[in-house]
């Protein structure tokens, strides 16, 4: 009888049947899922919950998300198809009302300090390429390639920040915020501590006289090996 009522749902689920806004999924078998029968409404926001383990996952991507992919490769020439990282098909008696999707999956990706929300999501490829080809220029000035509108280009980046928008300049002051201190004593900022300040201070006799004097000045000649006697701050 259950089976009976079963192929009863499924005849009238056919994939002429009206979908009336609902993706309709009847018999999902994925990992976890055990014969799960569920329709998702469509153009809403819809949330999957549940504990860990309960089978989310295995719906939405696994399920729903597989099956669009699946239909969408089918449309793809035989060639093409061959070149597209395929999925698998999902263990699912029947799904209707089903539309393109797009998944985001469910993993942090790599950004880094030149990553934007343009280039996660590679909507700055297409912005470039429309003010490259669409954009308006003055009179006699040359059109720009899309790379001129990309900080991560040398056609592109900043001179000052290499397209990081902040430029990192050093100076002695911010170098050796104290000229007071020796260098035993941490007057260069950016040196480590623990065992690798150590080291460098342990090998600082090697290119310079003493690693001790305050501040102030010393022979060149005793840190640089130059034979002017000009005195200059120690830590040159």
């Amino acid at each position: 009888m259950q089976n009976n009522q079963q192929a009863s749902d499924l005849a009238g689920l056919a994939p002429d049947h009206p979908t009336d806004g609902f993706v309709r999924v009847r018999g999902a078998r994925e990992n976890n899922l055990r014969n799960v029968d569920v329709d998702v409404p469509r153009d809403a926001i819809v949330a999957f919950t549940g504990v860990s383990g309960s089978g989310k996952s295995s719906l939405a991507f696994g399920t729903i998300y597989a099956e669009a992919q699946r239909r969408y490769f089918e449309s793809v020439a035989p060639y093409a198809r061959r070149l597209i990282q395929q999925g698998h098909n999902p263990k699912v008696e029947l799904i209707t009302g089903l539309p393109p999707a797009v998944a985001l999956q469910q993993r942090r990706g790599t950004p880094s300090s030149r990553s934007t929300v343009g280039t996660v999501t590679t909507l700055s490829n297409s912005l470039r390429m429309l003010f490259s080809r669409a954009g308006s220029y003055p009179d006699g000035a040359a059109p720009l390639d899309s790379d001129a509108f990309s900080p991560n280009t040398a056609a592109g980046a900043c001179p000052e920040c290499h397209g990081l928008g902040i430029a990192h300049t050093v100076s002695e002051s911010s170098l050796v915020p104290d000229p007071s201190l020796s260098i035993r004593d941490g007057a260069i900022a950016a040196w480590p501590g623990a065992w690798q300040g150590k080291n460098l201070r342990d090998i600082s006799p090697t290119w310079a006289t003493t690693s001790t004097p305050p501040g102030g000045s010393c022979p060149r000649s005793s840190v640089t090996g130059s034979s002017s006697p000009t005195n200059s701050p120690w830590w040159r």
